[in-house]
Formats: C-alpha cells, sequence, structure tokens
C-alpha cells in the first residue's frame, strides 16, 4: 500500500539506534535483521548497540510500577552486569531527565519521569529529526501501520485539526 507520496526513498540510509523491545513486562533483546544490528569489536566481542542497556533499564524500570533499587534493576537484567554499570546507567537516565532517584532510608530508589508510550513518542520525534527526510520517513511510517492503527491516526489528526480550528 506505497502510494506515489512515498516514492522517493531517502537521500541517505538511516540505522534504528539501540533495537531493544520494551514491554510491560520486562525488556529482550530484538532478534537483529542484518548485520547492521550487531557491532563487533576487533577481538570479535557482539557489544550492546548504544541506547540498548538504557531501553533495559527503563523496561525494568516501567515493569516494576514503584521505584526500585539498582541491584534489583541488576537482577531483573539477569545479573550479568556490574552493579557499577547499573549505576552509571542510570546516572546518564538521570541527566536526560528520563529517571528520578529518591532516597528511602539509606539507599537510593529509581523511578521513570514519563510513561513507556510518552518516551517511545518522544524518541519517534527525535529519529524524525536525525534524518534527511523526514516526511519521506514518516510517509514510510505511516504506510507500514496495520489498518486499524491507519483508522486511529485519521481519528487523532482529525482531531488534532479541529482544535487548531477552534484556537485560531
Amino acid at each position: 500500500m506505497r502510494g506515489p507520496a512515498c516514492r522517493g526513498a531517502l537521500r541517505s540510509p538511516t540505522i534504528l539506534q539501540g533495537r531493544f523491545l520494551l514491554t510491560t513486562l520486562g525488556a529482550r533483546s530484538a532478534q537483529p535483521h542484518d548485520d547492521i544490528d550487531q557491532a563487533a569489536d576487533s577481538g570479535g566481542v557482539v557489544r550492546r548497540q548504544p541506547g540498548e542497556l538504557e531501553g533495559a533499564v527503563l523496561a525494568v524500570l516501567w515493569a516494576a510500577r514503584t521505584p526500585v533499587s539498582t541491584g534489583t534493576i541488576q537482577q531483573e537484567l539477569g545479573g550479568g552486569l556490574a552493579h557499577s554499570t547499573i549505576a552509571t546507567t542510570l546516572a546518564r537516565l538521570i541527566g536526560k531527565g528520563h529517571v528520578e532517584r529518591v532516597r528511602v532510608r539509606r539507599v537510593w530508589m529509581y523511578h521513570p519521569t514519563r510513561r513507556q508510550e510518552e518516551y517511545a513518542s518522544a524518541r519517534m520525534l527525535a529519529l524524525l529529526r536525525q534524518v534527511d527526510d523526514p516526511d519521506a520517513t514518516l510517509c514510510h511510517f505511516v504506510t507500514s501501520l496495520p489498518p486499524h492503527q491507519v483508522r486511529l491516526l485519521r481519528v487523532l489528526l482529525e482531531a488534532a485539526a479541529g482544535d487548531s480550528l477552534r484556537t485560531e
């Protein structure tokens, strides 16, 4: 269902970084679809994509629904990461405004500042700002949606258009 408006290809290929599936039940790594999804260092060790660990930590926080400690996050991610790695990731997320920490007795506890849907929306907007042709990217995105999401998008766009007409 690709219309003529989407025929123009992107001027440069766009690589989506941090392929991580965020679910309400936790996090799991996405299966790589091609060789650009995995980066190996010179020793052949497969490394996480940029942002992947942040996504995993956020997924744990969203699933918890209450503030959790660094140790709890470490356990939920399988225990294979050092405590300092989790602490550094949390510090970066705090710096970006995605996570807040609160002191409970003598332990720092962490919780997300936004719902998962708000975070995903902000990431989608940021990705659109990073590509050479955001209109073509948006067109390809919309034509990839299943029919029920296209219907929802139409309803939302009509409501937004009606709101903007009332405020003018």
